[in-house]
């Protein structure tokens, strides 16, 4: 048996400068080479795959201790304490220990092996050599031929540097040396995170790495700086700079230039961003990005980020001054000052009340009567402007301003909140037809909320076997205009019946509701429960014409109903089978309708499986379901021994009398036509169907139908096929919708908002009118719209692949925006060739559909891979 020695070191004692060195060798992992040598040092022979394995890379994490001078670590030694074990230890009578043979030092969560330590305290030189390695907590681990260090000059050397981090990046260096305790110095230094194979006997070229004649680790100054750096891709150099710096990565932050953003369109020409990150402080920074145009003026963006103990708050914003751009790069009228900002902050409070805000806007002035521009951010192709932030969410290409506070707690909730929005959404052209100067409808169409306020309590404790809620809700709505836009006419989006239909009528309502819910089950496993809501509505309208006419209107509503269910379970031998039939009555009185309310609220609506069984269908309080309904639906589920699930539901609702509150009018010649745009407000509504089923091998796919109650043809649908594999990851939805919308029937029709022939009707249009005036049956199925996307990637070997996003509109027969790319991979790079088309009407050049060729580089540790593809159901 082989004797060992082992010593329990105190603070102070043998070992202070080696594991001071071993802190040096770690601290310099973080401080990687990112460029490149002049003579760098030979790529060493690739190890095993288990040898480029940190030791502890697959090792769970270990529960948090904080060691302190009296609280031990995991290793059991406290704070300053070294922990020494060797085959022999000897001491001189000049003070120098010598360690051999398989020789152990702890101290502080790091260890260092070596074959020989030697540590004299007389000059407080300590030098371990042969086969030195330093394993660190964190998994990472260095090894050296030769490391050296000097207490008294607080400095020192390893040569033949190597470091495996965590993540499996790999640092060379032919030496590492500790000047003084601020500056660390790298020379002739390698960095790849890359694998490093072995052909016929020879290590290959990493797919890339960076090397440097020197790095050096400024502590003082907070910097690394390189001297003489290249990228290389398959050994091959692509990119030299003799000089660089860059904040010291051992930072969580620091101040410096970020990657740029290089492009090239005929709307700007060549175009270069370069952002800069100023760290102002720990919790607050500012991100300084001038964009510089070959064809137009510059833009400056700002972005401004600051952590507060209670939320965050961020700030983004723009400017120039430059005349409007179309798509081809010519400017249309002079030159303004075109701006935007986009604000939002979030702040916790306490655990129950918190508030939140959101403060965007664009000035991009066309000095037409019609409206402003439409299309600031496209021109300049600026990201993440339509992001929903916020409370409130709003439709496509909508700003919102908005003010949210808000209290929680477990049966009390309490929110008020204020908005008024800023419309992009294209309403026209300036150019009569060219569609290069795109226009927004006006914001003054848009709604002013200040406020709306919403309250709901509910005791701790059930009342007669339910849940009883009391709520309260008030909002003021204010328009400053209104007036025909998009081909709608204002009553059409739920102004009242009385108003002029130009005049911005305001509303203000003020509602207090009860509703109680029971929720039993009996013996033989029905579930059933009845329940009760009961509001109280107060309006007031005003400014509903030009002499400022107002009404007050005050309305009691009320439901009644039963919810009534029975799953049933059965076992079979290879699966299981649950049917669950499921019913709702509920009874109102008849809808107290009035010429002076507005049904703003209420326009747009699903009838679907979230609302069959809603005695309510509205989305808002303007409209209020009344009658007597009953909605009846079957629920299904199969889950099979071998893992496969299918589900599925069937339902609709029935009525004594047709609900007219649900249903649209058009004008045709002088005729007013009713129709069912929701296939809600029918006695028989329409059939709603959904099904799905899940693979455990990957595959799963959906539907959600809704057929017509009386001619049982599809109203809508969706489809949408899921596939995830080892190489693949791909969504097919298919979205269709034949129920016209007033603007495509009036269009299929020829005829105006007021339903008066067009002058350039079509033959098939004046046949349409005919048609309609003798049967009296209104046409409201046809192709509203269809659409078929793919997502897509599938890899056809370990390295070779292509991706696809397409968005195919079949109903105009063309592609919407899409994208498809050629990509190689491996495991520290990803190199894609990407074909993109956009056909929207934003981007289109001379009425075709703008195209362009890029290629996209990610390499690990510098940049992200584009692969982040999701099942989009």
């Amino acid at each position: 048996m082989i004797k060992r020695y082992s010593y329990k070191l105190e603070a102070g004692r043998l070992g202070v400068g080696l594991i001071t060195l071993i802190a040096m060798s770690a601290g310099c992992n973080h401080a990687m080479a990112q460029n490149e040598a002049d003579q760098p040092p030979p790529v060493p022979a690739a190890p095993t795959a288990a040898e480029t394995r940190p030791p502890y890379a697959d090792a769970k994490p270990m529960p948090k201790i904080v060691r302190t001078e009296t609280t031990p670590g995991t290793d059991g030694l406290t704070k300053g304490t070294s922990y020494l074990e060797a085959d022999k230890v000897t001491n001189s009578e000049d003070d120098v220990i010598t360690a051999t043979g398989s020789v152990e030092l702890r101290q502080n969560g790091r260890t260092i092996r070596a074959d020989k330590v030697t540590s004299n305290s007389a000059t407080g030189v300590t030098t371990a050599e042969g086969h030195t390695q330093t394993l660190n907590e964190d998994g990472s681990v260095q090894f050296s031929d030769r490391i050296t260090y000097d207490d008294n000059m607080q400095s020192g050397y390893s040569e033949n540097f190597a470091s495996i981090g965590r993540d499996n990046s790999k640092v060379f260096a032919r030496r590492l040396e500790q000047v003084s305790p601020d500056i660390n110095r790298l020379t002739n230094v390698i960095y790849t995170p890359c694998a490093l194979c072995v052909k016929n006997g020879e290590t290959q070229n990493p797919t890339w790495s960076i090397e440097a004649s020197k790095i050096t680790q400024r502590k003082d100054k907070k910097m690394v700086f390189y001297n003489n750096a290249v990228v290389k891709i398959k050994g091959v150099p692509v990119l030299y700079t003799p000089y660089l710096w860059t904040p010291d990565p051992e930072l969580d932050r620091a101040s410096g230039f970020l990657p740029p953003k290089i492009s090239a369109d005929e709307k700007r020409g060549f175009s270069y961003e370069q952002p800069y990150l100023w760290s102002i402080s720990p919790y607050q920074y500012l991100i300084i990005s001038p964009q510089l145009n070959a064809s137009v003026n510059p833009l400056l963006n700002l972005d401004y980020q600051r952590r507060f103990y209670s939320g965050t708050l961020h700030l983004r914003g723009g400017f120039t001054n430059e005349a409007f751009f179309d798509n081809d790069g010519d400017r249309h009228g002079a030159s303004a000052t075109r701006e935007y900002l986009l604000a939002d902050g979030a702040f916790k409070i306490n655990d129950n009340w918190r508030w939140n805000f959101t403060a965007q806007h664009v000035k991009d002035e066309s000095g037409s009567t019609k409206g402003d521009y439409a299309n600031f951010f496209e021109r300049y192709n600026i990201d993440g402007a339509f992001d929903q932030v916020g409370d409130l969410s709003v439709d496509s290409r909508q700003l919102i301003n908005q003010f949210n506070m808000t209290r929680q707690a477990s049966n009390a909730y309490f929110a008020v909140t204020m908005a008024n929005f800023q419309s992009l959404q294209v309403g026209g052209y300036l150019d009569n037809g060219t569609n290069l100067q795109p226009y927004a409808t006006s914001s003054d169409f848009f709604p002013v909320i200040a406020p709306q306020i919403e309250a709901y309590w509910s005791p701790k404790s059930r009342i007669l076997g339910g849940q009883l809620t009391l709520s309260a809700n008030a909002i003021g709505i204010y328009h400053k205009r209104l007036g025909n836009v998009a081909g709608l006419r204002a009553i059409d989006i739920g102004a009242p019946e009385a108003s002029d239909e130009m005049t911005g009528y305001d509303t203000n309502r003020v509602s207090a509701g009860l509703n109680w819910t029971g929720d039993m089950t009996s013996r033989n496993g029905i579930k059933w429960g009845p329940f009760v809501d009961m509001r109280h509505d107060y309006y007031k309208v005003s400014d509903l014409d030009t002499t400022g006419t107002s009404y007050e209107v005050s309305r009691d509503l009320a439901t009644a109903g039963l919810n009534i269910s029975y799953p049933m379970y059965r076992k079979f031998k290879s699966f299981t089978a649950i049917i669950e039939p499921v019913a709702q009555l509920a009874v109102s009185p008849d809808a107290q309708v009035s010429p002076y309310l507005p049904t703003e609220d209420s326009q747009s609506f699903e009838f679907d499986e979230t609302t069959l069984f809603s005695f309510n269908k509205s989305p808002g309080f303007d409209i209020y379901e009344a009658g007597a309904r009953m909605s009846l639906g079957l629920r299904g589920e199969l889950r099979f021994n071998s893992g496969l699930k299918v589900d599925g539901l069937i339902g609709r609702v029935l009525r004594d009398e047709v609900e007219s509150q649900f249903l649209k009018t058009v004008k045709v010649t002088g005729q007013t036509y009713t129709y069912d745009p929701s296939g809600l407000g029918s006695q028989n509504s329409d059939w709603i169907a959904t099904g799905g089923f899940r693979i455990p091998k990957g595959f799963n796919g959906y539907t959600r139908l809704r057929f017509d109650g009386e001619t049982g043809k599809m109203s809508q649908g969706e489809y949408g096929l899921t596939a995830i594999r080892k190489n693949t990851t791909a969504t097919l939805r298919y979205i269709v919708n034949n129920r016209l919308t007033q603007t495509q029937i009036r269009s299929n029709y020829g005829v105006n908002a007021l339903g008066d022939p067009l002058t350039s009707s079509t033959a098939d249009q004046i046949a349409l009118r005919t048609a309609l005036a003798s049967t009296g049956k209104l046409k409201t199925f046809g192709d509203n719209y269809r659409n078929i996307q793919l997502y897509g990637r599938h890899f056809f070997t370990s390295h070779w692949g292509v991706s696809a996003r397409l968005d195919r509109d079949m109903v105009l027969d063309t592609w919407r925006k899409s994208t498809v790319s050629l990509i190689y991979r491996d495991d520290c790079s990803w190199f894609e060739l990407v074909y993109q088309q956009n056909n929207s009407a934003l981007t289109t050049r001379n009425n075709k559909p703008s195209s362009s060729i890029f290629f996209r580089l990610n390499l690990t540790t510098l940049g992200t891979s584009p692969s982040n593809f999701n099942d989009v159901r």
